[in-house]
């Protein structure tokens, strides 16, 4: 007989630990799945369930610092570094000297970066892609951290990132400096 807490379901669900969580909530009791500290703990788990390894991102539409719409759809066979940031995300934007080296160096190798700003002032945020000189395509909702992209992936910390593959699924999560660097040089190396 398995006996576990609600607590550590839910905690591993927030830590993003997909599958002990989900284990962990398979051997809770039905009555305390049921529970509303139960039905929390489902919420963050089918949030977690989009952003795990090998999950396929979806479509989605927002628009560039233009206003024009940039579909997910248009970078299906590419690489792509899903880059969430905001101007005035310190961390953030000290990443986004090495997200450009490896963007330049990978650029022709069929890899790119989609920048998903959780800005909510335009001004800002052209002005932030004008100063760290960030060639990449980027969007942005403007509604902040309410980002729809962000949080159908649970994201409401920032700097975030995935990296998804070819067949637009994610292979690795939460990359930075030489992380990314090593990352990419094992993709290409072989291509």
């Amino acid at each position: 007989m398995h006996i576990i807490s609600s607590d550590i379901a839910a905690r591993r669900a927030s830590m993003g630990d997909y599958d002990e969580a989900l284990l962990a909530f398979n051997l809770l009791d039905r009555t305390v799945q049921e529970s509303p500290e139960g039905k929390e703990i489902a919420s963050a788990l089918a949030i977690g369930k989009r952003s795990r390894m090998g999950a396929k991102v979806p479509d989605f539409i927002q628009n560039d610092p233009e206003g024009r719409p940039v579909n997910f759809a248009g970078f299906r066979g590419k690489y792509v570094f899903i880059d969430f940031w905001s101007s005035s995300c310190a961390p953030c934007r000290a990443e986004n000297p090495n997200i450009l080296k490896a963007y330049n160096k990978y650029k022709d190798k069929n890899f790119t970066v989609l920048g998903v700003s959780l800005d909510d002032n335009i001004e800002l945020w052209k002005n932030a892609i004008k100063e760290d000189k960030m060639p990449w395509t980027m969007v942005s909702d403007l509604k902040g951290l309410k980002n729809e992209v962000s949080s159908y992936f649970g994201i409401f910390g920032i700097p975030r990132s995935l990296l998804i593959d070819t067949e637009v699924k994610i292979i690795a999560k939460d990359l930075r400096g030489d992380e990314l660097k090593q990352k990419l040089d094992e993709l290409f190396s072989s291509n």
